[in-house]
């Protein structure tokens, strides 16, 4: 077998496979080699109207001379635009690299803002970009881990207590037979709301105007809400208050007793036994002011800002049900209304939600 020869460098060192140029760089190289030319050109034009404007035949050693005093000119812009252009193809090639991971789903990349150069604003506002996306990933994973486990609950319930109805329903008293059924029909509920709450949202989403709009009695509607859940507040004794103006308001009858049933539902859902809520309707000039507060657990200071978010979660157990669409679906609903819904929370001390909706 013939031997193979190695090449090495003058410092020692092996000689790499020459790879080839990426395209920023190429696209770099080029716009040089053209500003090269382009100043070459611009040479070459200044030398031709000198001549003629000192209608003077350009001689040999006229060019020579011309030649001489801008040649060197030309070459020292060359190089400064060569200096210059690998200067800036450092920072647009981590630019590039950097956008490369971001498109293929490394969201944790990150560039030094820090250091002084021409792109720190850009490096800036792209870690900014970053940084939010990986947010929504995160977000996305936890609503799909929490969708599946929302899922499998009441469906593995319903197809459990379904085969006992199957196997032993001839053995079964009447009793034991409607508690199943009953768990069944509350399981097919829960299915029921996951997929509407999702459609919903969806729908929202692209949404612009709200166009079914019809007047009616809001604080009669508020009443209507609370009615609804009492069976859920008065087990658990909680002490139920309202406070309600008159009101007339505009909108669509649907989507509002949604957002009052959401806020309302929370209330009673993270309120413990014994404690309170209140809901208060106040008439302004201008707009209707509704507030639902409760003594519940609270929130967290670093979690008020992203309680509005898609699929985002105070309880990242799956403890509660739920896959943090309800409070995004509420606001949303008061965006396409044209008003503003805000909460005020400390951990411990219970949580106040405000919607305030233009007349």
């Amino acid at each position: 077998m013939p031997e193979t020869k190695k090449t090495f460098s003058p410092l020692g060192k092996r000689r790499k496979k020459k790879e080839p140029l990426p395209p920023l760089r190429k696209n770099l190289s080029a716009l040089l080699t053209l500003q090269t030319f382009v100043v070459l050109f611009l040479v070459s034009v200044v030398a031709f109207s000198l001549a003629m404007m000192y209608r003077t035949v350009i001689t040999a050693e006229h060019l020579y001379g011309i030649l001489s005093m801008l040649v060197p000119i030309a070459i020292f812009v060359s190089l400064v635009n060569a200096t210059f252009s690998r200067y800036m193809y450092k920072y647009l090639d981590d630019l590039s690299k950097a956008m490369s991971k971001v498109a293929g789903g490394d969201f944790s990349v990150r560039l030094d803002a820090e250091k002084k150069q021409p792109f720190r604003e850009v490096y800036r506002d792209f870690n900014t970009m970053a940084e939010e996306l990986g947010g929504v990933e995160l977000m996305k994973n936890d609503f799909i881990n929490g969708y599946a486990h929302e899922l499998r609950t009441p469906i593995s319930s319903i197809n459990g207590f379904a085969e006992m109805l199957l196997k032993q329903g001839a053995s079964l008293g009447e009793e034991e037979k409607r508690t199943y059924l009953e768990i069944i029909a509350s399981e097919s509920r829960r299915l029921a709301d996951l997929a509407g709450n999702s459609l919903l949202l969806s729908k929202l989403d692209s949404q612009k105007i709200i166009a079914d709009k019809k007047p009616y009695s809001l604080d009669e509607q508020l009443r209507r809400c609370s009615i609804l859940l009492s069976e859920q507040w008065t087990q658990k004794g909680i002490d139920f208050e309202m406070s309600l103006d008159a009101a007339q308001y505009t909108g669509d009858q649907d989507l509002m007793q949604h957002l009052w049933l959401n806020l309302m539902g929370n209330a009673v859902k993270y309120t413990p036994k014994g404690g309170s809520i209140s809901v208060t309707l106040k008439n302004e000039p201008s707009s209707l002011t509704v507030v639902v507060a409760d003594t519940g657990r609270g929130i967290a200071k670093e979690d008020l800002d992203k309680i509005f978010d898609k699929y985002y979660q105070t309880d990242k157990s799956h403890s509660k049900q739920g896959l943090g669409l309800g409070l995004s679906i509420s606001k949303r609903i008061v965006e396409l209304c044209g008003g503003e819904i805000s909460v005020k929370s400390a951990l411990g001390e219970g949580s106040s939600f405000k919607v305030v909706l233009p007349k």
